[in-house]
């Protein structure tokens, strides 16, 4: 395989775990907001629903990039793939020092 095979495959991967880690963290964030709400039904009928929903949308969002980038840099350094990748997409997993 070349370099550059290799690239498009791990990037194809990449994609598919940022789908599944993503939706996994806004799955258990609406379950728990759920929970939440069933415990105190006062607040499922007020505005707090329109406003925590977005929020924790965004949160949820912001949480599955930062695990994806920590994650898939562990996992380039894990197995060297450093010199089997393309260095743009290296670069853009590792913390630069």
């Amino acid at each position: 395989m070349t370099k550059k095979e290799r690239t498009l495959l791990f990037t194809i991967c990449v994609i598919i775990y940022n789908i599944i880690i993503g939706l996994a963290i806004e799955a258990v964030l609406i379950v728990s907001l759920l929970f939440f709400l069933a415990e105190n039904p006062k607040l499922a009928e007020s505005v707090f629903t329109q406003v925590a929903l977005p929020l924790l949308l965004l949160i949820g969002l912001i949480a599955a990039m930062s695990i994806s980038v920590r994650s898939v840099g562990w996992a380039i350094r894990k197995f060297n793939l450093e010199d089997k990748l393309d260095p743009k997409v290296v670069s853009r997993y590792q913390k630069k020092l």
